[in-house]
Order: C-alpha cells, then sequence, then structure tokens
C-alpha cells in the first residue's frame, strides 16, 4: 500500500513538472499533436498504478522521451512551414467572403448543422451576417462577421512566404516583390510578419523591429 501511495505521488509530481515545461494549454485550446501527448502521458501514468510489478522507470522514461520529443517538434512547427502543416494542420475558411466552401466542408467532415450550431453559440443569427468562419487547427471555430474589420491574412511568417494563403488572396509573387521593393526590403527574410487584410491594408513587421 504505502509503495503504490509513493509512485501515485511521484508520477503526479512527475506529470505536473513534466506538463508545466512543455507549456500545456488547456484541452480545447490544444493541436493534434499535443492531444495526443497528453493521452499518451496519461496511459503511460496509470501503468505502473495499476501494476505495481511493473518497474516505476518503465513509465517515467517513455514519459520523458514524448516530452523531449513534444518539445522538439514544437520548435520546429516555430521554424519550418512544411513541419508546422505536417504536425499541427492549416486553419480551413469554411465561409469566404459570405459564400461558403461546400467541398471544404465536406474535407473537413463538416456538416452544415454543425456550422450552423457553431454560428449560434456565437451568436451568429444568420449565415447572412458571416463574412468569414474558419476551421482553425485546434478544432475551433472563429466568426468574422460582415460588421467587423477586414480579416487579415498571414502572408509571411519569419521570412516564409505562405504560397498556399498567397493563392486563396489571389495574388502572385510578383505583387510580393513589388510590396518588397515599395518599402525598401531587399529579402523576404527580413520580414518577420506581414499580414494583408481584404482592404489591403497590411501589418508589417521587420525582424529588426523585434525585440
Amino acid at each position: 500500500m504505502a509503495a503504490i501511495f509513493v509512485r501515485t505521488v511521484l508520477i503526479y509530481l512527475i506529470l505536473i513538472f513534466t506538463m508545466r515545461f512543455s507549456g500545456k494549454r488547456q484541452i480545447g485550446e490544444m493541436q493534434i499533436s499535443e492531444l495526443v501527448t497528453t493521452f499518451l502521458l496519461s496511459e503511460l501514468a496509470s501503468i505502473p498504478l495499476t501494476n505495481p510489478a511493473i518497474p516505476f522507470l518503465h513509465a517515467v522514461i517513455p514519459i520523458f522521451i514524448i516530452i523531449s520529443a513534444e518539445i522538439i517538434f514544437s520548435f520546429l512547427t516555430t521554424k519550418c512551414a512544411f513541419a508546422k502543416k505536417l504536425l499541427d494542420g492549416k486553419p480551413s475558411i469554411i465561409i469566404r467572403r459570405g459564400k461558403i466552401q461546400k467541398k471544404e466542408m465536406e474535407h473537413m467532415r463538416l456538416s452544415l448543422d454543425d456550422l450552423l450550431c457553431e454560428l449560434r453559440l456565437k451568436d451568429i443569427a444568420s449565415l447572412s451576417e458571416v463574412d468569414y468562419a474558419i476551421l482553425e487547427p485546434n478544432g475551433k471555430i472563429s466568426v468574422f462577421s460582415k460588421n467587423d474589420t477586414p480579416l487579415s491574412h498571414v502572408l509571411v511568417v519569419d521570412g516564409v512566404l505562405q504560397k498556399d494563403i498567397l493563392l486563396d488572396m489571389k495574388k502572385s509573387e510578383n505583387w510580393v516583390v513589388s510590396f518588397l521593393k515599395m518599402h525598401d526590403i531587399p529579402d523576404l527574410k527580413e520580414i518577420f510578419l506581414l499580414s494583408v487584410a481584404d482592404d489591403d491594408s497590411y501589418t508589417l513587421i521587420k525582424k529588426g523591429d523585434c525585440e
């Protein structure tokens, strides 16, 4: 009995430490990789608690391996656009400028009833009020009404051009080149963030402007 008590307390403390160290968010805000990590940790933690014959380290070592992998992958997603899309996915535009994107809804296996339910939960009474609805990688739907300020689209993140978003906005890479020349920016890599709204207003943050 004493051994089980000690194991339980140790596993609890280890999980608290590892979850805090990895910067975990609330369940509703987690990406898919983070959610999988959380489920695996709960399973691994239960092994030495339900079966005292299993060595304590058989749970502790895998827990630290998984947390280490999650931290490494999280770092990669901030540096590599391909890794981010592979591990976290990307936002899916369900309603674009007031028009439902039926193929995208089918691709994301989102029914019209589900969409309407989400809109009602956000106090949107009618589809006609919606300018954009975006299914985020964490499974939540962001909704922007036609009365909101124009939606901004992130075109450059940490020097990397988001070509799929550029295509969605029906802009070419020549437009990007012209933008750089207009603002005396010699290289795309000097941009930390560039977002452009539907009304062509923009937010530009250079890496040199960041602390």
